[in-house]
């Protein structure tokens, strides 16, 4: 998924030491699209529009369901370190998932990112990250704390590296925290499931808005 996220984007982190060697580490592959997930013709309650600075982006409405099986999109065993570069614009305050991939039940989200509710005028960008076999349902990796972000383009990159996460905004390290996770990249079951926009049925809430970029 999150593979060369940041080579040869416009955008935060092209210049990001950190997030550069990420992608060194992991060869020549290019990165991954999710937004090719959506496909054509578009699915129902998701449609084109204007994003940032003029380049195309969808909108996703209250209904829009997009998800395909894992294995058709994502390596197995996933990568350990990675890097995930959004641009979206979420258009109520209840946040969303901008993407998940889930277990074949579509109970656990094993790898995800999402936008916190608003809460006292400020959102929270949640990493989600579920090592298989963990108990207690989804695992809360990491979150930041930014300012509410309804209504305007929500631009950064979250990097994995090792047992830290970090979030750059604006070609700039926001913040970083340490979190625990296995020696083993993260391997996901036969029919699991990749979603954006949605975390399928683990009940996690729906992203209703744009979203011009999800690279990995």
């Amino acid at each position: 998924m999150c593979r060369n996220a940041l080579a040869g984007l416009y955008h935060p982190m092209t210049t990001q030491n950190q997030g550069m060697s990420v992608l060194r580490d992991r060869g020549s592959q290019g990165a991954l699209d999710l937004t090719e997930l959506i496909g054509v013709p578009l699915p129902p309650s998701v449609s084109f529009v204007t994003g940032f600075e003029g380049y195309p982006a969808y909108s996703f409405g209250p209904d829009a369901n997009v998800g395909r099986l894992t294995k058709s999109f994502i390596p197995d065993p996933f990568y350990y370190d990675f890097a995930v570069t959004v641009i979206a614009k979420p258009t109520t305050r209840r946040g969303g998932v901008l993407f998940a991939v889930t277990d074949a039940y579509q109970k656990v989200v094993h790898l995800g990112i999402a936008l916190s509710e608003v809460e006292d005028g400020s959102q929270r960008v949640v990493l989600y990250y579920t090592d298989p076999g963990t108990t207690g349902g989804t695992q809360e990796a990491a979150s930041f704390k930014m300012g509410e972000m309804t209504g305007r383009w929500a631009r950064f990159t979250l990097t994995v590296q090792g047992a830290e996460v970090r979030l750059y905004m604006d070609c700039e390290e926001y913040h970083r925290v340490a979190f625990t996770r296995s020696p083993q990249p993260l391997t996901f079951e036969a029919s699991s499931g990749i979603f954006v926009g949605n975390a399928g049925g683990t009940g996690l809430p729906r992203f209703v808005g744009s979203i011009q970029q999800l690279w990995c």
